[in-house]
């Protein structure tokens, strides 16, 4: 059986294309969703080890500026909302597909899809990786499918995951960061951080 692209996406159509016959039958299923369905989702991508401890050493700064911990997680919650609400206001699948290539041209091309999930292995002469496991709420998980399920729909060159979008967040993040084009960027996510 093909594993789906877009699974949240696709739970989400299938509730909604459910036809109950009775109350009983109503009640059982949203109960039984509301019991099975998680609220946080997991993810795992792969950066280089050099992103990995400027991402590392960066969350070290905001937690000694902000007093409380934040981590890669909390990073990547960050950046995603960010994109999320950039691209609510575009709502343009053709505008985000391109704009999710040139964020990380090197990401994508290292990327190759098949019928099945296969492990991407980077090659031997390629730097070492460090995995980043994430956790992204339901909710944005869903708005994110359903931009990229809308992108696949194009049938343009590349197609995308949610964890690829972390990952190209994470890796284009780090690689303003470090070519210093982020100006008070611990200022602004402290202050975010304390609006919440």
């Amino acid at each position: 059986m093909k594993k789906s692209r877009y699974p949240i996406y696709d739970d989400e159509i299938r509730e909604l294309s459910y036809s109950p016959y009775n109350f009983f039958d109503k009640w059982f299923m949203k109960a039984t969703r509301k019991l099975t369905t998680p609220t946080l989702l997991s993810y795992t991508f792969y950066v280089p080890v050099s992103e990995y401890l400027r991402g590392e050493l960066f969350c070290d700064d905001v937690t000694e500026a902000a007093n409380e911990p934040f981590t890669h997680i909390d990073l990547v919650t960050l950046l995603l909302d960010d994109f999320l609400y950039q691209a609510k206001r575009r709502s343009n699948p053709v505008e985000l597909y391109h704009e999710l290539t040139t964020r990380s041209q090197k990401a994508i091309k290292i990327t190759s899809y098949h019928e099945e999930e296969d492990a991407i292995l980077p090659p031997a002469n390629s730097p070492k990786k460090k995995m980043i496991k994430c956790l992204i709420n339901r909710k944005q998980a869903l708005r994110l499918e359903v931009m990229l399920s809308d992108i696949a729909e194009l049938d343009l060159e590349y197609s995308f995951e949610v964890k690829d979008v972390l990952r190209m967040l994470y890796s284009d993040f780090i690689l303003q960061y470090k070519n210093g084009n982020l100006s008070n960027v611990v200022d602004n996510i402290i202050q975010r951080l304390s609006s919440q």
